[in-house]
């Protein structure tokens, strides 16, 4: 195998969450392959360079031909586009490349449909091809998403849901299990906000993807308003508002400001956000200064379950479920579609606190065996 890597399906580093896949992911082919060049296919590299990604070349799209993509409905055309739009990453690969495929979840999207054209490229030339951490809705499986997965020499699944499923569509001896890459991100420190006992924080995150598919308008936030007055009026805690996606379209930090401007005066007392832009290791570090977490973005409950903090899940997909099932934490997720009365997610969290001494020492037991499952991924490098 060449020393040459191309990741690809990259959104860009103001999601938090895709920074630490990329991220982790880099360390471990570096640690692997000490020589070798890594090249990152990203819809923003801008932001990938604020943030200071290590890889020896990050390229991006064509931001023209991208606005005619996201429009084309007719399949031929829109496949012409892509490759167009990714022209310049597609031109990297050869027949010593391996390509991943770092997406994560791009299979429960819309959008998967762009992964093929690297598939279509890595097969023209001979490369092999690797679907990195990923998480597929079962429901959403189609026939041509079928053939996409099947081109691909090596599938990693971050979560047993997703490795049945695929078992089940013949895939299995593609299939690897291996936690996400983002479970062996180190904590960087930073001053955070107020003056924070760890013992007795909650940390929250809220993101606009779990109001897109909330019961009722508004559910989401009139349930978090109630827990913050619950937590500020009946607990010892306070309350740190962890953000973790800052891209346009979907972003947590405004979403959770708008929250905070709504708090009361003695609830804003009580209840910090923090600030600034920060990278996903920063964020774990401000997971880590948290006694547990209510959150929705996968990547904060995989901060916090790596840290053996226990975390209540707002869930919305297959990630959630499978992760927190494979730890066997699967009754701390909440559908978001059963938030249907104000006071679901208090009455979730009051008898998840009754549960914290328990899931410490779930996790205590249970994430050492878990986690050595990494050298799973790296074989599969």
């Amino acid at each position: 195998m060449g020393n040459s890597f191309l990741l690809y399906g990259h959104g860009g580093s103001y999601n938090h969450g895709a920074e630490a896949i990329v991220r982790t992911t880099i360390q471990m082919i570096r640690t692997k392959y000490s020589g070798a060049h890594i090249i990152l296919s990203s819809h923003f590299p801008g932001q990938d360079r604020e943030f200071g990604m290590d890889a020896d070349e990050i390229i991006g799209l064509d931001a023209a031909v991208w606005e005619f993509e996201k429009k084309a409905r007719d399949v031929p055309k829109r496949r012409e586009l892509t490759r167009s739009m990714y022209a310049d990453a597609l031109s990297q690969i050869g027949k010593d490349t391996v390509c991943l495929s770092v997406g994560g979840d791009v299979f429960c999207y819309g959008n998967w449909h762009r992964l093929a054209v690297f598939q279509e490229r890595a097969a023209a030339m001979g490369a092999k091809t690797i679907l990195w951490g990923c998480s597929v809705e079962p429901s959403a499986i189609t026939p041509d998403m079928l053939g996409v997965l099947r081109s691909y020499s090596t599938i990693v699944t971050r979560e047993s849901i997703t490795y049945e499923a695929l078992t089940k569509q013949g895939l299995a001896d593609k299939l690897v299990l291996a936690p996400d890459p983002a479970f062996a991100l180190q904590p960087v420190k930073f001053s955070l906000p107020g003056d924070l006992m760890p013992e007795r924080t909650v940390g929250i995150n809220i993101s606009p993807l779990i109001t897109r598919r909330e019961a009722y308008p508004g559910a989401v936030a009139e349930n978090v308003r109630q827990l913050v007055r619950h937590i500020v009026t009946w607990t010892e805690y306070d309350i740190l508002l962890i953000p973790h996606v800052f891209m346009s379209a979907d972003n947590d930090f405004t979403l959770l400001s708008e929250l905070w401007d709504t708090l009361s005066e003695g609830e804003k007392h009580r209840t910090y956000i923090v600030n600034g832009r920060r990278s996903a290791a920063e964020y774990k570090y401000a997971v880590s200064r948290c006694a547990l977490l209510v959150c929705a973005r996968t990547h904060v409950s995989i901060a916090a379950y790596s840290l053996g903090i226990p975390a209540l899940v707002l869930g919305y997909s297959v990630k959630s479920r499978g992760i927190a099932g494979d730890l066997g934490l699967e009754e701390y997720v909440l559908d978001i579609s059963e938030i249907t009365e104000p006071s679901a997610l208090t009455d979730a969290f009051m008898q998840f606190v009754g549960d914290l001494s328990h899931i410490r020492e779930h996790l205590r037991q249970r994430l050492p065996g878990y986690t050595a499952n990494m050298d799973r991924a790296y074989t599969a490098l």
